[in-house]
């Protein structure tokens, strides 16, 4: 507090701004309209920054420019949509503010004291939704909790844990996207002999993957696989022994977790047939609109036109269940490069850190992240959420300041 207090206001402003990015980084996944309110709250002081005091926030890496593509060609992308006043609104609510918090917490999170407090915050706040789906699995009613359950096809299954995101896989990538980031730590903390790290950090990653089990989401959980798979080629070839256990889960444990797990290679599954339905319907869309899409967030206004699969005209599809396929409709093949070419970029720079821990885990990180992501948009499109992408994309700011810093020591 002392040190907000002292200064000129030209030198508290960035401090205050920070203080509402760790509030960001706290509250978005606990209650995502407080996390809206604190992001518009840091755009606004950012803007009286960068106009009174003329300070820059311009994109100052040249691969930058591919989130600056993102922004502008998605948004070109709303005069194509059958609803272009309801595209520009989602625009500017979940686009706009993916690249004004990537942006502000590049810009204004420039010192590893301020990298740590960001971690510690990103995984204590995970820690704070488990507790909760805990507390909301085990004593609350079964109603409400129910209704993602296809009892027709899993009788075993009577809930699924969703905590605080809404559903079942928007948790399940949530804490994917936090156990990637905080297992890379806890390598690294193993590495350095960091004893009180991983005193705190083996029981936080313990609960997050039982949430995760809990949430039964199979293409998590095949996700997370691969995850491991990399960490294990990345950076201990022991822990692909923890890949034996999936063998072990499949042929010796009959419980819903099998299950689950062989629904997977099964056509009698009503959620992986109707996937197929829709990757076919979307390739449609995209062989019609392939330049500038359907527009941001239109395929739900848009799918009816496409439908063979749902007779049910009261039912709503929202996304195509395929984050890949999804953003080439909704913003075209030009759209779509920009997107994961300003996603996966993050992870190519970040490749040859210096030993320095947190250098370390941004880069092994973030290219966890980015395989659990990867793997999981090809069975769904969580990303789709506004409170799980402001939380990736935050997460991208993050690791760009990082690199930044990288390659000022370089220099």
């Amino acid at each position: 507090m002392n040190e907000f207090l002292s200064g000129t206001w030209e030198e508290r402003l960035p401090k205050l701004i920070r203080y509402l990015l760790y509030g960001v980084v706290f509250c978005m996944p606990l209650q995502p309209l407080l996390g809206d309110i604190l992001v518009v709250g840091a755009l606004l002081l950012a803007c009286v920054d960068v106009i009174h005091y003329h300070r820059s926030i311009r994109p100052t890496m040249t691969f930058q420019w591919l989130v600056i593509g993102f922004l502008v060609w998605s948004l070109l992308a709303t005069y194509n949509s059958i609803r272009p006043l309801f595209t520009l609104y989602s625009w500017l609510y979940n686009v706009g503010m993916y690249g004004g918090i990537y942006f502000l917490t590049y810009h204004y999170m420039r010192s590893s004291s301020q990298w740590r407090t960001f971690l510690r915050l990103f995984v204590i706040s995970a820690v704070v939704v488990c507790l909760y789906g805990a507390y909301q699995y085990t004593m609350m009613k079964m109603t409400l909790m129910d209704q993602w359950v296809d009892a027709a096809h899993f009788p075993g299954l009577k809930r699924r844990m969703f905590s605080t995101l809404q559903n079942p896989n928007l948790l399940g990538e949530y804490l994917l996207i936090v156990i990637s980031l905080a297992g890379t730590g806890l390598l690294q903390a193993w590495h350095d002999r960091r004893w009180t790290l991983i005193f705190w950090m083996i029981p936080a990653l313990v609960l997050m993957s039982v949430c995760m089990l809990l949430t039964y989401s199979r293409g998590i959980w095949l996700s997370m696989a691969f995850v491991v798979l990399y960490w294990g080629i990345r950076i201990n070839r022991r822990l692909l022994l923890l890949l034996l256990a999936i063998p072990w889960v499949l042929f010796f444990y009959h419980g819903e977790v099998a299950s689950r797990l062989w629904s997977l290679f099964s056509g009698e599954d009503t959620s992986v047939v109707l996937r197929w339905a829709l990757w076919d319907s979307t390739t449609y869309m995209i062989y019609d609109h392939p330049l500038l899409g359907i527009g941001w967030d239109a395929f739900w206004f848009v799918y009816p036109d496409y439908n063979y699969f749902i007779q049910d005209t009261h039912t709503i599809i929202y996304h195509a269940h395929n984050m890949f396929l999804n953003v080439l409709a909704e913003i075209g093949i030009p759209g779509a490069l920009f997107y994961f070419g300003a996603i996966y970029i993050h992870a190519i720079k970040a490749r040859g850190m210096s030993p320095e821990s947190l250098h370390h885990i941004a880069a092994y990180g973030i290219g966890a992240v980015l395989v659990g992501i990867t793997v999981s948009g090809v069975f769904d499109h969580d990303l789709f959420s506004h409170q799980v992408s402001i939380i990736f994309w935050q997460l991208l700011g993050w690791v760009a300041a990082v690199i930044k810093e990288r390659n000022n020591d370089i220099q």
